[in-house]
C-alpha cells in the first residue's frame, strides 16, 4: 500500500522523508498517556446552521506523562496542551483528538491542542465531581495513530511524532482512550509547618481581663471563708 503526503511517503506502514533520517512507524501496543489539571467548568451554547446545540465543555492544561509529543522534521517537544473536554451521545469509548488551529503559527507547545470526547454519563459524572472538589486532576492512557521512530522502541522517554502536513494543512492525530480517572487535589502543605487540627497558640485571642479580675476576687473571698471557719472553731472549743 502507497500513500502520500506532501513531503512524506508511506509504505506498508513505514513513512519515510525527505532529507530525514530513519524511517517512523506507528505502534498500537504501545499507549500514550496524559496527565491534566486546572480544569474549569464552561457552560454556553453556540448556534449552527440555525440550530441551538449545547456548548458545555470542560477546559484545562494536559501533559504527556512519560513521553514527549513532536512534529517530525520541527524540534521542539511538547510538553504543554489546552485540553477541552466534549462530550457526545451513547456509549462508546472515549476519543482523543490532538490537532493544531488552522493557519496557527509559532512552537510547538503555542500550537497543539488536546480534545477528548466522553460518552454522556462520563461527561456528566466528570462534571459533577469538578463541582463538588472530587476532579482537581485527571489522567488518561490512549492508543494513537501517533509515530514512532522506528527501531526507537527502547527510547526513554519515547517520542511520538505527528506526521507532516498534507495539501499545506497541519494533520490531526486520533486515539482511543484506554482508561480514564481523576482524583481530588492534594491539600496544599502548611506553610508554617503547623499539623492540621492543631491550634495556634500564638493565634488565641487575649484573656478577658475583667474575667480575670473576678477569679481572683472570688479566690480572695474562699480564703477569708476559710479563715473565719478556724476561728470559729477555736472559739467552740473554748
Amino acid at each position: 500500500m502507497n500513500d502520500r503526503t506532501d513531503s512524506a511517503s508511506i509504505v506498508d506502514g513505514r513513512m519515510t522523508l525527505p532529507g530525514v533520517a530513519g524511517a517512523f512507524v506507528q505502534d498500537a501496543a504501545r499507549p500514550l498517556a496524559f496527565t491534566a489539571d486546572g480544569l474549569v467548568a464552561i457552560s454556553g451554547h453556540e448556534w449552527r446552521d440555525g440550530v441551538l446545540h449545547d456548548a458545555a465543555r470542560i477546559e484545562g492544561h494536559a501533559r504527556p506523562d512519560g513521553a514527549t509529543l513532536a512534529r517530525i522534521g520541527q524540534t521542539g517537544p511538547a510538553q504543554d496542551l489546552s485540553l477541552t473536554i466534549r462530550s457526545f451521545p451513547g456509549d462508546s469509548a472515549p476519543l482523543l483528538r490532538l490537532s493544531f488551529p488552522a493557519g496557527a503559527q509559532g512552537d510547538l507547545d503555542a500550537r497543539l491542542a488536546a480534545e477528548l470526547f466522553l460518552p454522556q454519563p462520563l461527561f456528566a459524572g466528570l462534571r459533577q465531581d469538578l463541582a463538588e472538589g472530587r476532579a482537581g486532576s485527571l489522567s488518561f492512557t490512549a492508543t494513537t495513530n501517533l509515530w514512532l521512530r522506528e527501531g526507537a522502541g527502547d527510547d526513554e522517554p519515547p517520542v511520538f511524532h505527528l506526521a507532516p502536513e498534507a495539501d499545506g494543512r497541519p494533520v490531526q492525530a486520533h486515539g482511543r482512550v484506554q482508561s480514564i480517572s481523576w482524583r481530588p487535589l492534594e491539600p496544599a502543605a502548611d506553610p508554617h509547618g503547623l499539623a492540621t487540627g492543631q491550634p495556634d497558640h500564638e493565634a488565641e485571642e487575649p484573656e478577658d481581663p475583667v474575667a480575670e479580675q473576678l477569679r481572683r476576687i472570688n479566690w480572695s473571698l474562699k480564703q477569708v471563708l476559710i479563715v473565719l471557719a478556724f476561728l470559729m472553731l477555736i472559739i467552740a472549743i473554748k
